[in-house]
């Protein structure tokens, strides 16, 4: 199911929360029957300060630098979201990444590195399933989609629209939590011509509407190609956030979608920055 294109040598790191070992091997038992060479970091289990970080940031940090200036290693990916990639951001070999030509996989509080990422000019941010949903998927569209995205492979979507429009660009996928704190920090990309793919887990309705106003009060709308919503799970029933969307779209100028299966539940539509996406209804 999981066809890549190639295979890979993957570094798995924990920018982000603690994960049961267990779980981290059936994710690296999966991409070893594919193929690939795996090697999980050493601090993926150190175990942090507070108990919602998998290691201590300099630890987190060291893991992800390692792999980057190793030269064996083609694709890091991160075991889990959670919380505190935001806390590293600042201990980061950015250029060092962008000369390395490596994929970062990954998705949910992974949209910190992400997004900085496109912020120093680097694409090949992959918003992929983690440990977890791998070990979990019985979906084909997961496995096609990570393969597309790898291969980069243009992407022609038709999806419902809110405010319609065609429109092509590159995406920038994230959780919509994680992008709108990035505001003022100085590590947010520019989203010129970009395709916004946004999504949310366990945040209600309000809040939702909250942070969708922060990232419109910062500019982050103003000029991108035009926005896609994908899952909004656990957040309350769909008419709640149908009106928040609603709402939102009345309040930005640029066509937007809803309705991809790209979130906190599978299957999971796979996105890669190298790739170009074309939407219309």
């Amino acid at each position: 199911m999981f066809r890549f294109p190639q295979k890979y040598r993957i570094a798995l790191v924990a920018p982000s929360g603690p994960i049961a070992p267990e779980t981290v091997e059936q994710g690296k038992k999966i991409l070893e029957k594919y193929g690939h060479e795996v090697t999980v970091m050493p601090h993926v289990f150190a175990g942090g300060s507070l108990p919602h970080l998998a290691a201590a940031d300099t630890g987190r940090a060291e893991d992800i630098n390692a792999a980057i200036e190793d030269d064996s290693i083609d694709l890091i990916w991160a075991v889990r979201g959670g919380a505190g990639a935001l806390r590293i951001l600042d201990k980061i070999n950015w250029q060092k990444l962008k000369e390395s030509g490596k994929y970062f996989a990954g998705f949910s509080d992974i949209t910190a590195i992400h997004w900085t990422m496109a912020k120093y000019g680097i694409c090949r941010y992959l918003a992929a399933p983690m440990m977890k949903f791998l070990a979990e998927n019985s979906f084909p569209l997961t496995g096609e989609t990570l393969h597309a995205a790898l291969n980069g492979k243009n992407i022609s979507l038709r999806l419902p629209a809110l405010r319609a429009g065609n429109i092509c660009g590159t995406p920038l996928p994230g959780n919509l939590a994680v992008a709108s704190a990035l505001c003022g920090t100085g590590f947010m990309p520019e989203t010129y011509g970009k395709i916004l793919f946004l999504e949310e887990v366990g945040e209600a309705p309000y809040r939702i509407d909250r942070m969708l106003t922060q990232l419109r009060l910062n500019g982050v709308f103003d000029h991108c190609a035009g926005i896609i919503f994908g899952n909004f799970t656990g957040c309350g029933e769909k008419s709640e956030i149908m009106d928040v969307l609603q709402d939102f779209t009345g309040q930005v100028d640029r066509p937007v979608f809803y309705g991809l299966p790209h979130g906190h539940e599978l299957p999971f539509y796979s996105i890669c920055g190298t790739q170009i996406v074309t939407v219309s209804e």
